[in-house]
């Protein structure tokens, strides 16, 4: 999977960009003119007057999207993160939608991720709280 942007992005968006890539653990790709492959899976942070609104999702030649409000911007980039896996928790009718579009594994609760560095996406009432060690690094309410 690979995280990129719109053509020409705003500073916001190539911020959350860069975040999502981060926290997913995918490379963030400057895109320019570049159109994803076959067998390539690429999230684009898609904007609205300088403003992330939503993810699109293209693989296989298939497009889902995500609209969203971000709540809690993320800090800016710096240096790299620790290679840790994030699961998909919440309620399953909530959270397993947001698990599929973002490959990864949905788990019904934190506490089974105990026994070492925790990352996940927490999803409740409509929102996505991006947890690395029990501290959100930012939010998005799901429209």
């Amino acid at each position: 999977m690979l995280v990129t942007t719109s053509r020409d992005p705003s500073a916001k968006a190539r911020r959350l960009g860069k975040a999502l890539a981060l926290f997913l653990c995918a490379p963030y790709v400057n895109r320019g003119k570049q159109s994803p492959g076959d067998d390539e899976t690429w999230l684009v942070v898609v904007e609205d007057h300088g403003n992330p609104r939503g993810l699109i999702k293209r693989s296989n030649g298939l497009e889902e999207q995500l609209s969203f409000k971000v709540a809690l911007e993320p800090e800016p980039v710096k240096g790299r993160s620790k290679r840790i896996v994030s699961v998909v928790t919440g309620k399953m009718e909530e959270a397993l939608p947001i698990a599929w579009f973002f490959e990864l594994e949905w788990q019904e609760t934190l506490e089974t991720l105990a026994h070492g560095p925790r990352r996940a996406l927490v999803v409740a009432s409509g929102e996505i709280d991006f947890v690395d060690e029990d501290e959100a690094k930012f939010r998005l309410k799901i429209c």
